[in-house]
This record gives C-alpha cells, structure tokens and sequence, in this order.
C-alpha cells in the first residue's frame, strides 16, 4: 500500500485550511515518500459527540466516528480536522489526539490554534503553522511516538504557548524512531 496520508473535513472548516495543510504535510514528509489526499467528502458533525455542559465536543467520540465513517477506505493514516472545540476524558480542551499509540486515525481541531479565538488580532502565518505543529504531532503518536521531553514537535502542550514553544520537527531521537517505523510499514 502506498504510504498516503488522508486528510478529512469534519463539519464547518474552510477548505483552505485542508489546502495549506495539504501542501505543508506533503512538504514535511517528503524524505518519507508519503503523499497526502483531502477527502471529497465531509463528515457531519454529530449532535451525539456534543456535551452541552461542556459546551465542547468529545474528540473520542469524534475519532470512534471517524472510524465507522472509513470502513470502506484503504489508508495509511488519516488525519481529521475539525473548527470545534473539542476535549478528552479529564482534559477541558485540547488541540488533538490519537487514536491510540501506533493506530491509524488522529484528529486536531483548529479553534484554538487561531489568534481570533482569543480576541487577538487575525495571523494567517502563524494560524497555518500552528495548525502543521499539531498535525505532525498527533501524526506522529500514529507512528508510535510518546510524548518527547526534548526541543521537539512531540513535547505535550497544556497552553498555547507551550505549543508555540515547540518546533515544527522531530527531535534527533524522535525522527529516527519515526524513519524505523515508517521503513517497516
């Protein structure tokens, strides 16, 4: 199978953002031959994966949809992303996760990588490259990395500046776990 990493819409997100993000994946992982696709078609957002007290949507319920929705599909991985606000088990927020360590589905939201959320003004630059950080790292947790404690992509984020603070790159270490996982898929 081809290594090609899939990209899917859930609900309202602007398909530049897949675009960019597209293009940016593709440029990151090129030493690795992996391609990346964006779906043709969107997953709704269902009302069942909304908590209302949280006023949040459960990413965990979120990816178990993602599952059911790509039975039919052959893939390597898939991304999903989604402009709500989502969380996870004990979290109050979070910018993504895995599925679980080495599977095949990791989903980022982009609510809070944007300036405008935080009544900040609008920055299109950092918005893309935030939305990449997150990407790679939850990517990443889908070829078997854990959370890193170098200067790396994978170091855990509990704030946007912690996020900030991160490159936009595997570490030393990181990277070669990932072209030994890579070169046995």
């Amino acid at each position: 199978m081809k290594k090609r990493i899939l990209l899917l819409k859930i609900g309202q997100v602007d398909k530049i953002i897949l675009v960019n993000l597209k293009k940016n994946l593709e440029w990151v992982f090129k030493d690795f031959q992996i391609k990346v696709r964006i779906l043709p078609k969107e997953l709704d957002l269902n009302n069942s994966y909304y908590h209302p007290e949280k006023r949040k949507y459960n990413a965990d319920r979120i990816i178990e949809g993602m599952n059911e929705y790509l039975l039919d599909y052959d893939f390597f991985r898939v991304l999903g992303i989604v402009k709500e606000d989502i969380y996870s088990g004990t979290y109050n927020f979070i910018f993504g996760c895995a599925e679980r360590i080495i599977a095949k589905i990791a989903l980022i939201s982009v609510i809070r990588l944007n300036e405008i959320f935080y009544n900040r003004t609008k920055d299109n630059s950092l918005f893309e490259k935030r939305i990449l950080r997150e990407a790679i790292h939850e990517l990443g947790h889908t070829f078997g990395l854990f959370h890193c404690q170098d200067y790396c992509v994978m170091k855990f984020s509990n704030s946007l500046m912690e996020a900030d603070n991160k490159p936009i790159r595997f570490c030393k270490n990181c990277l070669k776990k990932v072209e030994v996982f890579l070169s046995k898929t």
